[in-house]
């Protein structure tokens, strides 16, 4: 038998659902973490930005014009130049290389020679530093480092924003433009931007965090909603697993969803369709077998007369022939009948009771013995005590047919062997016979109706494994075709559920 290629498995509506809400709302966190992230951000550096400018403005508010017109910082004593700043905590900045060095206290400090050391605190304790410039609007440096580039972008209060690189540091300047006495100062503070890089990206960070967890919390309800919304579903499914085979009851249609509905009112629609097709292709071929058994009935009886009547030798023959000819139309007739009320759907699960099978064994040998003996046959049973769950003249009937197929194609003087019990935990029928076997390449075909194997007799109406199938199907159970296990026989078994 060819093998059917293997489907993929179709994907879930869970599966599916969720799929669909995970892009959307992957789509929608990197969105809000866009948003969150401009949102916070912005106002984290315009306080940066108005940090500088406190800075700015604070060193302007200490310069001085004297008597002589000269600028020069209040409180400052020779060499040293102290002021207190007024400063905002703000993340510590790495410290740039060259000659740009870290102080720890907060003042302006001048070494002998006047080369600033620019870098200063905003306030006392802090670990962030600035650089500083105070100078003339023709570029002549006042005080602080020298080099220290000039905001120029747009002003407002008298005060500029820019960004630049200042010894190979990136920093962001704030200046202010003053007027002390009557001279216009420009006083530049710097800032080292990378621990603004810093800052945003823990705040990044912080920001990923808090949108994936709430990410995670959606698609968790979401599942649950999900698992919830298809429960109906899950129990349609469950009613028609539990639903026996040779039912062809329609579906209950108050636990599900308006959406599956339709789905089950077709699938109803279907199984009464083929309720009443079995029904009636059941009642025609019992009609048929009924209607068939009076008149062959009587026509046997008639050749039996007859046959007594008439002395003629080649009348005998031909009336010999005509009674065997009877005696399979009849054969065929039952099996006709048997095979109908052997489908799956002719069967309510209250006909199933308990049956003792090694019991049901004893009694088809009982009634089978007599034509194997006529044969020579040597008919034995080798049982252990089993109990299946089945309907009791459907596993009779199916006995027999095995029965009447290893009596038809086992030689005179061969054996039969019936055997039941359990096998690994799976209870089993077999019989076993010393015949010819069946080819392994027939073993499909002749379960078939109406097929006959190769080498038959032509007594056979083809229709014994057919049955057997049948009812074995109806049961839930496996019917096996092998080979004898001594021998050239055949072993006909049938492997019920374990939990029969």
């Amino acid at each position: 038998m060819t093998e059917s290629p293997k489907l993929k498995r179709a994907p879930s509506i869970r599966g599916r659902l969720f799929g669909y809400l995970l892009l959307p709302l992957a789509a929608l966190m990197s969105l809000a973490f866009w948003a969150d992230h401009r949102t916070f951000v912005t106002p984290m550096y315009d306080t940066f930005d108005r940090a500088l400018s406190r800075a700015a403005i604070a060193i302007a508010a200490q310069v001085h014009q004297g008597n002589d017109g000269q600028l020069y910082v209040e409180g400052a004593a020779p060499g040293t130049l102290h002021m207190h700043l007024p400063g905002a905590h703000l993340p510590p900045p790495p410290l740039p290389d060259g000659d740009i060095t870290e102080r720890h206290d907060s003042s302006l400090r001048f070494e002998p020679d006047n080369r600033p050391l620019s870098w200063m605190r905003l306030y006392p304790g802090a670990r962030e530093t600035l650089l500083y410039r105070v100078s003339l609007p023709d570029g002549h440096t006042i005080a602080g480092d020298d080099g220290l580039p000039i905001a120029t972008g747009h002003e407002a209060d008298n005060l500029a924003y820019g960004n630049a690189t200042y010894k190979d540091v990136p920093l962001r300047v704030a200046t202010y433009h003053a007027v002390i006495g009557d001279t216009p100062v420009v006083v530049t503070v710097g800032e080292n931007v990378h621990h603004r890089d810093i800052v945003v990206r823990r705040l990044d960070s912080i920001i990923g965090v808090s949108d994936g967890i709430q990410l995670l919390l959606v698609l968790v309800l979401t599942l649950f909603g999900i698992t919830v919304a298809l429960r109906p579903i899950n129990k349609l499914r469950e009613q028609i697993a539990k639903q026996e085979p040779q039912s062809l009851q329609p579906l209950m249609l108050e636990p599900v969803p308006g959406e599956v509905r339709p789905l089950v009112e077709s699938l109803n629609t279907m199984l009464m369709t083929v309720r009443d097709a079995t029904l009636a292709q059941q009642h025609f071929i019992t009609n048929a077998a009924h209607q068939l058994r009076t008149p062959l009935t009587g026509l046997k009886a008639q050749l039996e007369v007859l046959a007594g009547e008439t002395q003629d030798a080649a009348q005998q023959e031909r009336i010999t022939r005509l009674q065997g000819s009877v005696d399979r139309l009849a054969h065929t007739a039952n099996q006709l009948l048997a095979l109908a009320r052997a489908e799956p759907s002719a069967h309510s699960p209250g006909d199933f009771v308990s049956i003792q099978i090694d019991a049901l064994v004893g009694a088809v040998i009982g009634s089978m013995l007599d034509r194997a003996l006529a044969r020579g046959i040597d008919l034995g049973a080798e049982c252990e005590p089993l109990q299946v769950h089945g309907v009791y003249w459907l596993l009779h009937e199916l006995l027999i047919n095995l029965l009447d197929n290893a009596i038809r194609h086992t030689p005179d003087g061969g054996n039969i062997t019936i055997r039941c019990g359990r096998q690994n935990g799976t209870p089993y029928l077999e019989v076993e016979d010393s015949g010819p076997g069946i080819a392994p390449a027939e073993r499909e075909r002749v379960r078939e109706r109406f097929y006959r194997a190769a080498g038959s007799d032509g007594q056979s109406s083809g229709l014994g494994l057919a049955i057997v199938e049948e009812i074995a199907r109806s049961h839930r159970a496996h019917f096996k075709i092998l080979d004898a296990l001594e021998g050239t026989g055949a072993r006909m078994r049938i492997e019920f559920p374990s939990h029969g």
